[in-house]
């Protein structure tokens, strides 16, 4: 086996009474309670607050962590749930035990001897579901969250004392092909499963031109019965869209999958889909249990505050604000409750305002951000503020120009930097020339080298000086008050030696005329004549 992902099997006991006595379903983790559901999916990455002060290129990088955050809805729970009773329904009728589980794979065989894609059939209730919603809304997302919640191989070697040799894969997801094509499909199955179980299916039926899909069909129903698949998820079914044999054969191929085999079969597509589904599939699936689930974009309320909430603390910029009510509503109505593009806006805010230096969101920066990048959603967004299904599912994906936009906010940064440094480095040489003609003009004045420096230092410390006229009477009259106050600090210093005589000669006992006579201060007239 290629996959190290697996576990061995262990098995649990069953409440539920037609869960018992099936190595498939006692096999699977525990039921989940909501509480249990929402601390197993929900998410929030690492945030510290000293990121804040790290330069932009890092926090550039940073940002990108926000598009790992999940937070728990009520729809993601009610899909949990869905997939839960989805799975375990669809091993009821599929126990290896059974006698039919033998005859099945038996009868299979003979289909694919015989070329032909109709078998044995299953007396359990069809189940599947299918989840239709606009792009970035998260369906993909919220499936991907769910299954990681399960181990995708079992591996079962003795059950209740007797030996089970099986391996059990519990859930396997594809995506349609653009062209709906079915040998598409089923060669995806071939390497996904082959890269999952170290087979060589894709090698022995995949390859090969010979094999028509009538030959194939039968060939891919056998191994997901042969390997006790619990789900088999479909994405991007959208693409069944597309006029012409191939949708309605894949869909057929669906049917036959769901009503012969018993395996839910769970499709996930934009609101295009809706209307081929409804015309061909539906019908096929009356007795389904799980029915049909629209993911629509949030509304804006306290689910959409809560979403906003726990994004909210992820704030790299060096000055955050608190959420606002004025907030949460400019980033519905720009995002229209889409998560993804709610998270992508929220994202461009930060690295815009890291960029011009504002450091700091509000309103007005989210809209003009908004203004900027969003242009291409802008028709998606009018259509699903009408709310017409018609007119959104023209939209089939939402493009979001994100590493796009997040590269040409990058490029303004630099350019804003280089131009800046450029400045300084020529600032830097203009003040030097500067500095050297001022000494020389100086040095004419009659200042030393050393005194016409200094001036000009201390005066370039309290002005900028970009006339050299103005620097060389700042630093000259600098150098004069200097000048003064040398002289004054020598008399003073005289007078304080004076003083300090004085008080030498009282604590000897003298007077001050005879401290001052002896110290030769005061002098003999003859002396002085």
């Amino acid at each position: 086996m290629k996959n190290n992902q697996f576990i061995h099997a262990f098995y649990h006991e069953q409440v539920i009474k037609e869960y018992e006595g099936n190595p498939l379903i006692e096999a699977l983790p525990p039921i989940l309670s909501k509480q249990e559901v929402v601390e197993k999916l929900c998410y929030y990455p690492h945030f510290d607050e000293s990121e804040r002060q790290l330069d932009s290129q890092y926090r550039f990088h940073i940002i990108q962590r926000l598009f790992s955050l999940f937070q728990v809805l009520p729809f993601h729970i009610d899909l949990e749930s869905r997939l839960s009773r989805l799975l375990r329904q669809g091993y009821i009728g599929r126990n290896p035990f059974s006698p039919t589980y033998a005859s099945s794979l038996i009868q299979g065989h003979e289909n694919i001897q015989n070329q032909v894609d109709q078998g044995w059939f299953n007396h359990s209730i069809p189940r599947g579901l299918t989840i239709i919603g606009p792009s970035g809304t998260g369906k993909s997302t919220a499936i991907a969250k769910i299954f990681n919640q399960l181990p995708q191989i079992i591996k079962h070697s003795s059950y209740r004392g007797k030996d089970f040799l099986f391996t059990q894969l519990v859930f396997l997801r594809l995506e349609c092909s653009h062209d709906a094509s079915v040998k598409g499909l089923v060669n995806q199955f071939f390497i996904t499963v082959d890269g999952l179980l170290g087979t060589n299916y894709f090698e022995k039926f995949g390859r090969s031109n010979k094999l028509s899909v009538n030959t194939l069909m039968p060939i891919m129903t056998q191994i997901i019965n042969s390997v006790g698949a619990g789900i088999l998820c479909i994405d991007e079914v959208q693409h069944l869209s597309i006029r012409g044999v191939g949708s309605k054969l894949m869909l057929n191929f669906f049917t036959t999958l769901n009503n012969m085999i018993g395996i839910p079969i769970v499709l996930i597509g934009t609101p295009s889909a809706m209307n081929v589904l409804q015309r061909e599939f539906r019908q096929a699936r009356r007795g389904s249990g799980q029915g049909d689930l629209v993911m629509d974009r949030m509304e804006n309320n306290a689910y959409w505050r809560l979403f906003l909430e726990s994004m909210w603390e992820y704030q790299w910029v060096r000055n955050p604000v608190e959420l606002t009510d004025e907030m949460v509503e400019v980033l519905y109505q720009e995002s229209q409750g889409i998560i993804d593009i709610c998270l992508k806006l929220f994202s461009l805010s930060q690295i815009r305002a890291i960029s011009s230096g504002s450091e700091c969101l509000s309103v007005t920066l989210v809209r003009q951000v908004a203004r900027d990048h969003l242009k291409l959603v802008q028709p998606m967004l009018t259509a699903l503020k009408s709310g017409d299904l018609t007119k959104i599912a023209q939209y089939e994906d939402i493009y979001f120009p994100f590493q796009e936009a997040v590269e040409r906010e990058r490029i303004d940064l630099e350019k804003h930097d280089f131009i800046k440094v450029m400045k300084n480095k020529q600032k830097s040489i203009d003040d030097t020339k500067l500095r050297e003609e001022a000494l020389f003009r100086l040095n004419l004045l009659g200042l030393t080298k050393e005194k016409a420096k200094k001036a000009i230092n201390e005066v370039c410390k309290a002005t900028t000086f970009t006339d050299l006229r103005e620097l060389v009477n700042s630093a000259y009259q600098f150098s004069l008050q200097i000048a003064v106050e040398n002289e004054g600090n020598k008399e003073t210093r005289a007078e304080s030696d004076l003083r300090t005589i004085v008080k030498d000669g009282k604590e000897m006992g003298l007077s001050a005329y005879a401290s001052l006579k002896d110290s030769g201060i005061i002098k003999q007239i003859k002396e002085v004549v």
